[in-house]
């Protein structure tokens, strides 16, 4: 599944309708939030990115805490679902389940590359201004069925047994955010400046989660 980018002209302000002005407002504030962080974003530099007055931001989210809202409602909170939503739990193969979904996260973070950014600023870090605000709008049915399925792979000697089913998911989006995230550090650190695309760090995580799933790795090794 492609998940297709929801700002293909991010920073050009459409003049054919309130509905389209809005919408390029929120993508310009995104791209701003994933560079600087939310509470480091004044609504005159969102203005100044969209392309628009001050006047005008309040005009279309009247409040930062609804513009704040409108980026977890209509960016994040459906990219997740988008995540989810081609899961069959009562037929898919657990490995597969598991490719499909690590495919469909990168799907996600190639068609929204402020994603990561944001992500691991503002979600999953204690104090994150999205934070509630998304984690309180995602399902925790998907996440639940995704354990069990995992625990009844473990029972059948499919999976690993020294995989946690409660961190999986967790460890997932983690090997899919961070190295993202954190791109401009790694690859000054470890690598002189080389640059890995988003398919080469996709073919590795893969690679990687999936040796480590199998059952019939060695177990009990040091720790």
């Amino acid at each position: 599944m492609t998940l297709r980018c929801p700002f293909p002209h991010v920073g050009r302000r459409s003049r054919k309708s309130d509905v389209s002005g809005r919408e390029e407002l929120l993508n310009a504030a995104i791209l701003i939030f994933a560079e600087r962080g939310l509470a480091n974003t004044t609504i005159a530099q969102i203005a100044a990115a969209g392309k628009v007055t001050p006047a005008m931001v309040h005009y279309w989210f009247d409040t930062r805490e609804n513009l704040y809202d409108a980026v977890a409602n209509e960016r994040i909170v459906p990219l997740i679902d988008a995540v989810w939503t081609p899961v069959d739990f009562e037929n898919d193969q657990i490995l597969d389940l598991v490719r499909g979904l690590m495919q469909r996260m990168f799907a996600m973070t190639i068609s929204t590359p402020w994603l990561p950014s944001l992500w691991s600023r503002e979600v999953i870090q204690m104090g994150g201004l999205l934070r509630e605000r998304v984690l309180s709008r995602i399902s925790p049915e998907p996440s639940l069925a995704f354990r069990q399925k995992i625990a009844q792979a473990q029972a059948r000697g499919e999976i690993n047994p020294d995989i946690e089913p409660e961190l999986l998911f967790t460890s997932m989006l983690s090997l899919v955010m961070l190295p993202q995230a954190s791109e401009s550090i790694w690859c000054q650190l470890h690598f002189n400046g080389r640059v890995l695309s988003t398919r080469q760090i996709e073919n590795h995580t893969i690679a990687l989660l999936m040796t480590g799933l199998r059952a019939n790795q060695p177990q009990g090794g040091a720790r």
